[in-house]
């Protein structure tokens, strides 16, 4: 074989390797969840507990800890803006679903969790929401909630199988209606 064939089947060889490895790091890539930055301190404000159920009050919503038992004494409040960046990244898969083992407040904490780790406060919420599964029935349900630095209230449904989830919504639409907070 003559150096000049020789050197075209290396570069042709080459090319398919290189090809090949930019397929599989894509294959990596697309197996390696995203990384989300925290919500920056800038773009939040924090507020004792008391402060945030008295804001939380003003929409008919009450703690579901008792008062000589807070969780927290503080509340760290996002821009709207921020809240819809870290939206998605607060819910879970419908396929983890168990009924009375990882079910809708489960789905809930774990939303509250995470937003804890980005930094901000998303609390698990309570309420009447009509049922997905049937038309018509209304059931009592967990999801997310918070304030966002204008102390608008927002919900986000944590379960991926909803078709609003991973979105922040005002009570009322999508048929939310919430009455407690765990706080």
């Amino acid at each position: 074989m003559c150096l000049i064939t020789a050197h075209a089947k290396a570069l042709r060889e080459n090319k398919a390797l290189s090809l090949k490895l930019r397929e599989l790091e894509a294959q990596v890539a697309s197996l390696t969840p995203p990384v989300v930055a925290p919500v920056p301190a800038s773009e939040t404000i924090t507020m004792s507990r008391d402060e945030f159920l008295a804001a939380l009050s003003k929409f008919g919503v009450i703690p579901m800890t008792i008062a000589a038992a807070p969780q927290d004494s503080t509340a760290r409040l996002a821009s709207k803006a921020e809240l819809d960046r870290i939206a998605s990244h607060l819910t879970s898969p419908y396929s983890y679903y168990k009924l009375d083992l990882l079910d809708c407040e489960d789905f809930g904490l774990a939303g509250q969790l995470k937003a804890g780790a980005l930094e901000v406060s998303v609390r698990l919420g309570e309420g009447f929401v009509p049922d997905p599964f049937n038309p018509g029935k209304i059931i009592y349900h967990g999801f997310c909630v918070t304030l966002d630095r204008d102390l608008n209230m927002w919900l986000l449904e944590p379960n991926d199988g909803f078709p609003h989830a991973g979105k922040w919504f005002a009570p009322g639409e999508n048929g939310y209606q919430i009455d407690k907070v765990f706080i």
